[in-house]
């Protein structure tokens, strides 16, 4: 079964999804490393924006 959520821990990701009007369900701190992260709920689009984001990063 695929995971109903989507972990961002990644800035630039997370300003990609908020430019594509994709909405975080909550935003908190990973107890070990401290860095904060963005959940998002699984759908089609979030998915889609995801494969395109790969698809443009450098390297």
């Amino acid at each position: 079964m695929e995971n109903r959520f989507f972990y961002c821990y990644s800035p630039p990701l997370y300003r990609f999804l908020k430019q594509a009007g994709i909405k975080y369900v909550c935003t908190g701190l990973n107890e070990s490393s401290m860095r904060q992260f963005w959940q998002f709920e699984r759908n089609d689009k979030l998915n889609e924006l995801l494969t395109e984001y790969a698809g443009n990063k450098p390297g």
